[in-house]
Order: structure tokens, then sequence, then C-alpha cells
């Protein structure tokens, strides 16, 4: 922060002192910082073009699965490139509802694959279920994952 203002004050100074040659180069440094912000906007919205081709299918299923990890996730990469880690947040929500029913008191419903998914490639788990709010049982809730993230090569 102090390397920034001290930047920004020496500029005004030699903005002041030599305003002709200042101003030129003022107008190139503004069209390389459009230029780069430009093309870090665009890497960006690749990402998350790239996140979004991650399909989930979370659903209870007690006779795919054990009765200890109920909560069968399947992901389906179809974004064209290797994803080296996928985490995610769980939410569990009653059918209609938006309400996220899980306890928020403790980090159990952050979840990752443990292995790289190439393109193309589907994953399947079993999971143990979150702890929910007292009152909803597991398996008459929905599923969904939140708070996506890819670790792509």
């Amino acid at each position: 922060m102090a390397f920034g203002v001290a930047l920004l004050i020496v500029w005004l100074l030699l903005l002041v002192r030599f305003p002709r040659v200042m101003l030129r180069a003022t107008g190139v440094l503004l069209i390389v910082a459009a230029v780069f912000a430009g093309g870090a906007a665009f890497w960006q919205w690749q990402e998350g073009q790239r996140v979004e081709r991650i399909d989930f299918d979370i659903r209870y299923d007690a006779h795919a699965c054990n009765l200890a990890q109920p909560i069968r996730v399947r992901l389906v990469n179809q974004s064209g490139r290797d994803a080296a880690q996928i985490s995610w947040e769980l939410h569990a929500v009653q059918p209609g509802y938006s309400t996220n029913l899980i306890d928020s008191s403790s980090d159990a419903a952050t979840y990752r694959t443990e292995r790289e998914l190439a393109a193309g490639e589907a994953f399947e788990q079993c999971l143990p279920p979150p702890r929910l709010r007292s009152g909803y049982r597991a398996r008459d809730l929905e599923y969904r994952a939140d708070r996506i993230r890819v670790d792509f090569d």
C-alpha cells in the first residue's frame, strides 16, 4: 500500500515537472493497463465457464451406498481440461425451499475429490451425511453443490 502511494506521488511530481513527456507516457501506460485488465477478465471468464461444465449429481441413495455414507456424488468433467482437484460445499434443502439445512457450526459440509478427473471422465463416490439442523432427515432432502472450486492442470 505504501509503495503504491509513493509511486503515485512520484508520478504526480513528474507530471507537474515534465508534463509533455509524462502525458504521452500516461497514455501508453493506460493502454497497457487496459489490455492487461481485459486479458485478466477474459481468463477469469474462461475459468468460470470451465467450472460450470463440471456436472454434479448429488442424492441420498442408501441402496447404492452403505448407511454410513448414504450421499452419492457423481461428477462428470465436461470442461475439456483435466481437473486436478475439485472441492465444493454441500447444501441440503427441503424440496421447494432454498434454505440450507446443514448445521453451519462445523466445516463438515466441505468436500473434495481424492483424485484427478480427466476431461470427459466421470467420478462417483459415497459420502457421509453432514450434520443437519434438528428435525430433518437426510433422506427427505435435496442436495446441491455450492462454492465449487476447481484446479485445472
